[in-house]
């Protein structure tokens, strides 16, 4: 299964932020999103790569409110 890293980061920044936010907790939040995607859990083999080259929550931080409605 081909996992796509995109769609994944915007799941993950999402479910971060409607947490609240909370700092140092990235990895917690990206598996969370492949489970919600993909309905499986996540393990190091299947997202090794893209947990390697992901961007931390933080830095999604730029996304509009518009394109949250979408």
């Amino acid at each position: 299964m081909t996992f796509n890293e995109n769609l994944i980061r915007e799941a993950a920044y999402y479910n971060w932020e409607n947490a609240g936010c909370p700092f140092g907790q990235d990895e917690k939040f990206w598996n969370m999103a492949i489970e919600q995607i993909y309905g499986k859990k996540a393990n190091k083999s299947c997202c090794s790569k893209s947990a390697s080259t992901k961007k931390t929550a933080t830095a999604k931080k730029t996304v509009t409110k518009s394109k949250a409605k979408k």
